[in-house]
């Protein structure tokens, strides 16, 4: 049954066809969004970020200014040289104006602060925090002319503060106890953590603000443990001023941007889950690809009712009408359905019941005229050779030639015994050989110079072929070959075995076949009989087609000896030998 794509599987295919660009073109549109929103994001971030720092910068930048001016201070600079020209009051009187200055300094900033001024030579300090305490060791310890971080301790307690120092006059001291005054400038880190709550305010960005070495500033809330972990998986010396990079902690996504203070050179890192933020596209896209297998499912099962309802029901008909094609009329549909199919299966078994009986009649009725036709052929070879016998027998007669006689008469005798028994239609090989054999022994009294050959493998010898197919393609062999040439002529019989064929070879060296004559010989045994052709070869054929089916026959070829050969195969009628193949003993008998 030749295989075809049914259309019900058309169909299926057309909706993958129809869904699958939409199932990449959706991905492909989904994949893009979350680009450009990851994008957007980062930049908004980064912006962010950026215009934190400005302010940090900013606050930051003013407290740098504030201790360069503060020393520019007329009170600053009295307080240098105090302790030099001015008497006690004067000197009461400067100390306190400063100390004004410098907590109208401090209280002028919304940042938690402290200023502090210190005289090396005094070991005196004004600052704006009273219970603060320091001497010349403090400074020397602690001195940084850029922005340093440490633990102080203050009224509420241990707390880090930034700061940063500077002297007057200011020149390069190789030891700051040669400065006429220090002066510090201190501001609390959670003045920047205060910051950083507003910047997270509202937000699902985690801010911290971080340097090697120390402990992060992070707003309220913000997991450091976290923090610390997803900074600790980036190379901060590779990274930039700013920039965004994705890091995955514990299978989750993050993304990580970051910015450089200008002025502290802290780095500024804020995190977010990238799924919260995606969080909207992709229950969108969860909820597409829900719908689209749902989509797909229903499709599928139609597809798969449709299959199973019409598909099936017509694929076992046809089962049953190839059944048919093939000969088996016997076939039936015996599928229970309840569609409308039943009433057609019903009518279909019973239009292959009303085939099956016909046909049975036609195949009794075609048997018996294949039977009938069979021994009417068989029955027109042996008037066709006794026409040849007989005239010889008178022709030896007149010539008185008795010996001749009773030789043909013996031969002849023995070929009718073989050829009158008209119940057996097949026989040995052996008896067909024989028989062949006391046919040319006829013409060889005839013909004198006529001489024979045959060589068959023993094997082969026992095999039943149908009677009389060697006759008629000898005696063609003699009267239009042998008898048509001077000289000695020559008839050699072969055979072999070819996979389940019987194949034999008849050679003579007659004349000539050339090509035009071994084709037309070839087209003329295929077609229906008339009188304008021989009808002894055309009978062979014809009965070996009948009986063994398409394959077997005759087939003219140029001979070896000169003139020509005919190759009879018999199909089906050759077995091998216990070792599987065909012995190549034969039998040669040479006359």
């Amino acid at each position: 049954m030749s295989r075809h794509v049914s259309i019900f599987t058309k169909i299926f295919l057309m909706v993958l066809l129809l869904l699958i660009p939409i199932l990449i073109l959706y991905t492909y549109s989904n994949q893009v969004s979350m680009g450009v929103v990851q994008e957007e994001i980062r930049k908004s971030n980064l912006s962010r970020l950026s215009f934190f720092l400005s302010q940090v910068d900013t606050a930051v930048n003013q407290f740098a200014k504030l201790s360069f001016t503060l020393g520019k201070e007329p009170e600053a600079v009295q307080f240098q040289t105090v302790h030099q020209s001015y008497d006690l009051f004067d000197s009461i009187k400067v100390r306190k104006t400063l100390s004004e200055k410098i907590k109208l300094q401090s209280l002028s900033n919304s940042w938690v602060n402290e200023i502090t001024i210190f005289s090396p030579d005094l070991n005196e300090f004004i600052s704006s925090n009273p219970a603060a305490k320091y001497d010349l060791r403090y400074f020397q310890l602690n001195y940084s002319d850029s922005w340093g971080y440490r633990k102080k301790i203050t009224d509420f307690g241990p707390e880090y503060y930034f700061f940063r120092h500077s002297v007057e006059p200011s020149i390069l001291f190789n030891d700051i106890a040669h400065a006429n005054m220090i002066i510090e400038v201190a501001f609390a880190a959670r003045n920047i953590q205060i910051m950083l709550d507003q910047f997270k305010n509202g937000g699902i960005e985690e801010p911290i603000f971080y340097h090697p070495g120390y402990e992060p500033i992070a707003a309220s809330g913000t997991d450091k443990e976290l923090a610390s972990a997803l900074i600790g998986q980036l190379d901060l010396d590779a990274l930039g001023k700013t920039g965004s990079l994705a890091v995955e902690w514990n299978d989750k996504q993050y993304v990580v941007n970051y910015a450089e203070s200008d002025t502290l050179h802290w780095m500024l890192f804020d995190y977010l889950p990238l799924e919260e933020v995606l969080n909207p596209i992709t229950t969108s896209r969860n909820l597409f690809y829900i719908c689209f297998t749902l989509f797909l499912f229903t499709g599928v099962l139609a597809s798969y009712l449709l299959y199973r309802n019409v598909q099936v029901p017509i694929r076992e008909l046809l089962k049953a009408v190839y059944q048919m094609k093939r000969g088996n009329f016997s076939a039936r549909v015996v599928k229970r359905t309840n569609s409308e199919f039943t009433i057609l299966f019903k009518h279909f078994n019973s239009m292959a019941e009303q085939i099956q009986v016909l046909i049975e009649k036609v195949l009794v009725e075609s048997i018996r005229v294949r039977d009938a036709t069979v021994k009417q052929l068989q029955s027109q070879i042996n008037p066709h050779f006794l026409y040849n016998c007989l005239a010889f027998i008178q022709s030896m007669a007149q010539l008185e030639n008795k010996q001749a006689i009773i030789a043909m008469t013996q031969h002849l005798s023995k070929y009718y015994r073989y050829t009158t028994r008209l119940e057996v239609e097949h026989t040995p090989l052996r008896g067909e050989l024989d028989v062949v054999a006391h046919y040319l022994n006829i013409h060889k009294l005839q013909l004198p110079r006529l001489d024979y050959e045959m060589a068959i493998p023993e094997t082969l010898l026992e095999h039943q072929i149908p009677k009389l197919i060697l006759q008629p393609i000898v005696e063609n062999a003699i009267v239009h070959g042998i008898e048509q040439k001077l000289g000695a002529g020559i008839i050699r019989i072969e055979g072999q075995c070819i996979v389940d064929s019987l194949v034999l070879t008849v050679d003579d060296n007659g004349g000539n076949a050339d090509e035009r004559l071994i084709a037309k010989l070839n087209e003329d045994i295929e077609q229906p009989m008339n009188e304008s052709k021989g009808f002894g070869i055309w009978n062979v054929h014809q009965r070996l087609v009948q009986s063994f089916g398409p394959g077997s026959g005759l087939v003219f070829a140029a001979s070896p000896l000169g003139g020509l050969r005919v190759i009879i195969t018999v199909h089906g009628c050759v077995h091998t030998n216990e070792g599987g193949g065909c012995t190549d003993v034969s039998t040669a008998d040479r006359r």
